[in-house]
């Protein structure tokens, strides 16, 4: 972390002169040094981020086609006038609360979705179509969740 922070200041800073490279390294460190002491951050958990950084990268690029997939579906039902209101009601395998945040808000992000509830394991959502609502039963981002909780807990794949 204190190596990105570092460099992040010199992205801001635009120049390279001694004082601003000793001042960066500085400031860099001490913050990563207060972010150890006081947020319970570890060089464990650093490089537990640092290997999630892909699977991350590619759970935000299929939430992105997710999401262009559900905007044909919303344009689709717009041009037909046909809605069919849903709600479902789903369970999931996801151990974590971040986890669980993270499926809830990409289901809302996702348009013609609402995640209207989060209790526990169980997901509450309002969908456009029962077509809609019938895709959360095999979704394709809480597998991709499910495989960075287990790359976090540190069982294999």
């Amino acid at each position: 972390m204190a190596i990105l922070l570092f460099l992040f200041w010199i992205v801001l800073n635009g120049r390279l002169d001694v004082d601003v490279l000793i001042t960066g390294a500085v400031s860099a460190l001490a913050i990563w040094f207060f972010t150890i002491r006081f947020t319970g951050w570890s060089i464990k958990k650093e490089k537990q981020a640092i290997m999630l950084l892909p699977s991350a990268a590619a759970f935000f690029v299929r939430l992105f086609v997710e999401i262009f997939k559900a905007n044909i579906g919303v344009l689709k039902v717009i041009v037909t006038g046909k809605t069919d209101p849903y709600i479902r009601t789903i369970q999931t395998s996801l151990k974590t609360k971040l986890a669980r945040v993270l499926l809830a808000n990409s289901i809302t992000l996702t348009p013609g979705t609402v995640t209207v509830q989060l209790e526990g394991d169980r997901l509450t959502v309002h969908c456009l179509t029962k077509e809609m609502a019938d895709g959360l039963t095999d979704f394709i981002l809480e597998k991709k969740l499910m495989k960075m909780e287990e790359k976090a807990s540190g069982k294999r794949l």
